[in-house]
Parts: structure tokens; sequence; C-alpha cells
């Protein structure tokens, strides 16, 4: 088999950004670019990592099931209080990645 094709996914990165969203709207955050790349940093630097690679059907589907059952709760939780974090303390616009302070991010 020829592994050299597949790339490693992370679905826990997946998932949040299936829900980022709806959390947003739901914590009524405002929708720009620099709020979703600074709640998906916050969220994802306090999630495990989960890696799979992209062998497709139907194991590759369970597989991916899976992880959504058991990391989903983890993952809408800490995109919450991401959301909660950048909505009192957002970046101002045109900032560098990166400048939410760790120490307000609690």
């Amino acid at each position: 088999m020829d592994r050299s094709k597949e790339k490693p996914i992370n679905i826990v990165r997946d998932i949040a950004l299936d829900h980022l969203q709806t959390v947003m709207k739901m914590m009524d955050v405002e929708d720009t670019e620099e709020n979703r790349e600074d709640i998906m940093a916050f969220a994802l630097n306090r999630l495990p990592q989960k890696y799979v690679t992209s062998g497709g059907g139907k194991l590759y589907a369970e597989m991916i099931n899976n992880f959504r059952v058991q990391y989903e709760t983890d993952v809408l939780t800490s995109l919450t209080r991401a959301a909660m974090q950048v909505k009192n303390k957002p970046r101002a616009r045109g900032a560098e990645v990166g400048t939410v302070r760790e120490a307000d991010c609690g």
C-alpha cells in the first residue's frame, strides 16, 4: 500500500471548524477573520491533538464518527470558552495573529 499520499488530519480541528460558526452565533461574537482565528487558536491550544490518515472507506468513516462522539463535547466547551474570551477582549482589527495574551486566556 502506498502511504505516501495519505495526509494526517487533525480530527479535533475538523470538529472545531464544524462548530465554530454556530458557537460564535450562540455567543453573539462578531464574525470577523480575527475572531475566528483567535477562537480556534484558543480552543485548539487547550485540546488534545488527534491525527488520523485519510484511508477512506467504511473503516475510516467509523473511526471519524467514534472520534466525533468522544471529543465533540470537549471541543464545544473549549470553543465556548474561547468565544467568551474573544468577545470580552477582542483583538484589534489588523493586529498580528497571536496577540491574544495567554494571561488573559485563564
